[in-house]
């Protein structure tokens, strides 16, 4: 199976019709008629947000949210994400960086990981006071003028500048520590347990009674909890997060239908392409055509 395809630098800088051909990271500014890919994908690269104004749908992973002005966005390689504009016309700047370039002049190679802002989907937004917004706000200011200006040291202060960024966001994020979920004290660590395990294991496993057993508890238990909290039964929640994955590889067009069926874990590719369109009332083909 060969490797599943990312976004990398230059299909994100192609997404946003930029000409620059940057390696290691690159400044973007979305408005008014800016496209919105509303397709889930991954990216080589990891990418801050800043949503001036308006709002958007933001799915990461099996998480979705509105998301509303001025917020800080994080968002790593590893996570599936998407964003869908609303009525309410989003305006965001964002920059795109790899880990190499950031960490390029750094000894601590595992600097990015002490912070999961960028890999927990709990996690990737912060909603901004006035005071933090301006903060934010001023940062992605010297980015952009650093990249208008083609400035000498351009990489230095862009680096700098998102270094800024992220002990801003790491500050906001531990100061001012999102209001508690509604879900209770008791069901929260089943739930937050079978995430975490359906993230690892659901290429191989999606049988309820897998998951119940690990988390020691019944299948029928399991799917009453999740349903209560999240409107979903765990076997909602494996048929979707196989969906999704399915949506991004078949994305990949290098990737024949057979791969994807594969990859996945399915006996065969009629069985795959079944699944499939019960879930979306669209072949594997259909669907990829579509992204045409």
């Amino acid at each position: 199976m060969k490797k599943i395809a990312t976004y990398s630098i230059q299909q994100h800088q192609k997404v946003f019709n930029l000409s620059s051909n940057k390696k290691d990271f690159f400044y973007v500014e979305l408005g008014k008629g800016s496209l919105f890919n509303p397709e889930p994908r991954r990216s080589e690269t990891y990418a801050l947000c800043f949503l001036k104004q308006g709002e958007i749908l933001l799915q990461t992973g099996l998480q979705k949210q509105t998301v509303k002005a001025p917020s800080l966005i994080a968002l790593g390689p590893t996570v599936v994400r998407s964003m869908h504009e609303t009525e309410n016309q989003p305006y965001m700047d964002i920059i795109f960086f790899t880990g190499n370039y950031l960490l390029e002049k750094r000894s601590n190679v595992f600097y990015l990981m002490e912070f999961d802002f960028f890999e927990d989907n709990d996690l990737h937004t912060s909603h901004l006071n006035p005071i933090q917004a301006k903060k934010t706000a001023r940062i992605f200011n010297m980015i952009k003028e650093a990249v208008e200006e083609h400035h000498i040291h351009e990489p230095e202060m862009v680096r700098s500048s998102i270094f800024a960024l992220i002990h801003e966001m790491d500050s906001f994020v531990k100061n001012y520590p999102a209001p508690q979920s509604h879900i209770s004290e008791k069901v929260s660590p089943i739930l937050g347990a079978f995430k975490r395990l359906l993230n690892k294991e659901y290429q191989q496993q999606r049988f309820v009674s897998f998951y119940a057993d690990k988390l020691n508890v019944t299948p029928k238990h399991l799917s009453e909890l999740l349903k209560k909290e999240t409107g979903k039964t765990a076997g909602e929640w494996i048929d979707e997060v196989i969906v999704l994955e399915a949506r991004v590889l078949l994305q990949n067009k290098s990737l024949s239908v057979s791969q994807v069926s594969e990859y996945l874990n399915f006996s065969d590719q009629s069985v795959f392409g079944k699944f499939f369109k019960t879930h979306t009332s669209l072949t594997p083909l259909q669907y990829r055509k579509s992204l045409l």
